[in-house]
C-alpha cells in the first residue's frame, strides 16, 4: 500500500481583475472576481497519486479552525482513506491573490509549527513493512528529525521530498530534493560528488528536480540518467513536485524500471505546468501513446518543425500523414506540391524523431487514422478541435501557430522575385 505523511495544508486562490494601482502605495488593487480552495502540501500528493493508482492513505493534521473544516470537506469529496488528527488551532493556509491571465499578484501565508505525535504515532501503528511510504516534509513539524529512521525500522520503503537538512533522510530508499535544495545541502551537482553524498546517506536513489531543465536520476550503483520533457508554455509550476514524486511512487508500486518511472514522472511533470492552479495528474497525462499528425509539409518551416517536436512529446510514437502528390494537386492545384511526395517524406524521416511518416491519396487522412488508431491528433493553430479530422477517434491537441512561417507565403515570395 502506499501511504503519504507529512504536512497538510490549504490553498486559497482569490482571482480577479488588477488593472490600476492603488493611490495609497505603489501597489496594484485587485477587484475579487471569485474565489477558490484546494487542498495542498501532504494532500496534493495524495491526491495525485489516488488519480493515477486508486488506493493510498493519507496520514496528517490540520487546526480545529475553519481552515482546518475547510480541507476536511474537500478529503470528503474524494476516495482518499484519510487518517487525520486535529492537534492544533490553526491550519496551515497559503492564500494566492491572482489576476487576469492567471498572473500571481503575491500570496501570503499562515502557519503553524506542529508540536504533537499523534499523526506519527497513528502512522506507525498501522504501516506494514511492505508498505510505501511518501514523506511530504514541508518544514511544518509533522515530520521531525526522527521520523524516517524509524519507519525504515518498520521495514518501509521510504521516498522523501525534503526540506529539512540531509541528515534527517538517512537510509531512505529514494531522497527527492529540487536543485536549490540539493545546492543547498551540497553545493553544484556533479554525478560523482552526488554519489558520494548518497552512500554516505545510505539512499538507494537520488533524484533532483531542476525546472525546465528536468530531472537527474541517480542510482547508488552509479547508473545516471537525465531526463527533458520540451513544454508548449509554462502556466504554473505550482504541484509539479508533488506529480513527480506521485509518478515514481506509482512506478514503484507497479514494479516499473525506475529510470522509466523518472521519465514518465517528467512527461507527466511537463503535462502539469501547462495547466494553471494546484492540477491533479490524471492517467492520460501517463498515456504516452500514439500520437498523429498530418500535412503537405511541402516546403518545411518553423511552424512545421515547432508542431513536430512538441507531438512527439505528447506520446511513445510519432506518426505523420502527409498527402500524396495527386491529392494536393486535387486540393491546392496543380502547381502544387513543389516537392514530391517521396522528397517530403525523406525530409521528414531526416528529422529524426519521427518514428512513421505513411502518404495517403485521400483528401483527408481518416482512413489512415482508422487504421492506425492514434490515442492524440495533434494541429496547428488554425483549427479547433471540432473541426479537425477524425475528433470523435482520440483526443485533439491544438498547437498555437506560428506567426510568419506559411508554405504557401513562402512561395508567394519565391515567385515575386
Amino acid at each position: 500500500m502506499i501511504r503519504v505523511f507529512g504536512d497538510i495544508m490549504l490553498d486559497r486562490w482569490i482571482q480577479g481583475n488588477a488593472d490600476r494601482i492603488s493611490p495609497e502605495a505603489p501597489v496594484p488593487v485587485l477587484l475579487e472576481e471569485n474565489q477558490s480552495y484546494s487542498i495542498g502540501g501532504a494532500g496534493n500528493l495524495a491526491l495525485n497519486i489516488q488519480s493515477i493508482n486508486g488506493s493510498v492513505a493519507l496520514h496528517g493534521c490540520v487546526g480545529q479552525d475553519k481552515e482546518g473544516m475547510k480541507v476536511t470537506e474537500l478529503l470528503k469529496e474524494t476516495d482518499l482513506d484519510v487518517r487525520l488528527s486535529y492537534d492544533h488551532d490553526i491550519t496551515t493556509t497559503k492564500t494566492r491573490l491572482v489576476g487576469q491571465n492567471g498572473q500571481h499578484i503575491v500570496r501570503w501565508d499562515r502557519e503553524v509549527h506542529y508540536k504533537g505525535n499523534d499523526t506519527f504515532d497513528r502512522l506507525m501503528t498501522t504501516a506494514n513493512s511492505n508498505d510505501i511510504v511518501c514523506v511530504s516534509d514541508y518544514n511544518k513539524g509533522v515530520v521531525t528529525h526522527n521520523s524516517v529512521a524509524e519507519l525504515i525500522s518498520k521495514g518501509c520503503k521510504i521516498l522523501v521530498d525534503p526540506k529539512k537538512p540531509s541528515t534527517c533522510y538517512e537510509g531512505a530508499f529514494l531522497v527527492k530534493p529540487n536543485m536549490k535544495e540539493y545546492k543547498e545541502w551540497f553545493g553544484t551537482f556533479t554525478k560523482e560528488k552526488a554519489l558520494s553524498h548518497m552512500k554516505q546517506h545510505r539512499w538507494q536513489w537520488l533524484i533532483v528536480t531542476d525546472g525546465a531543465k528536468g530531472i537527474h536520476a541517480l542510482h547508488e550503483t552509479g547508473n545516471y540518467k537525465h531526463f527533458v520533457e520540451p513544454v508548449q508554455e509554462v502556466a504554473d509550476v505550482t504541484g509539479a513536485g508533488d506529480t513527480v514524486l506521485a509518478v515514481l511512487a506509482y512506478g514503484i508500486e507497479k514494479n516499473l524500471d525506475m529510470f522509466e518511472a523518472c521519465k514518465l514522472a517528467c512527461f507527466a511533470a511537463a503535462r502539469i505546468v501547462e495547466r494553471r492552479g494546484v492540477a491533479v495528474i490524471t492517467p492520460k497525462d501517463l498515456n504516452k501513446g500514439v500520437v498523429f499528425t498530418n500535412g503537405v509539409f511541402d516546403i518545411l518551416h518553423v511552424g512545421h518543425l515547432k508542431l513536430l517536436k512538441h507531438a512527439k512529446t505528447l506520446g511513445n510514437k510519432l506518426v505523420v500523414g502527409i498527402n500524396s502528390d495527386t491529392s494536393v494537386k486535387r486540393i491546392k492545384g496543380d502547381a502544387r506540391p513543389i516537392n514530391d511526395q517521396h522528397t517530403r517524406k525523406q525530409a521528414l524521416e531526416e528529422l529524426g524523431y519521427i518514428d512513421q511518416v505513411l502518404i495517403f491519396n485521400e483528401d483527408t487522412p481518416l482512413e489512415t487514422m482508422e487504421m492506425i488508431k492514434p490515442d492524440i491528433i495533434v494541429k496547428g493553430g488554425d483549427y479547433i478541435p471540432e473541426t479537425v479530422v477524425g475528433n470523435h477517434l482520440a483526443e485533439v491537441v491544438i498547437f498555437p501557430t506560428i506567426d510568419g512561417h506559411s508554405t504557401t507565403k513562402t512561395i508567394d515570395k519565391m515567385n515575386k522575385r
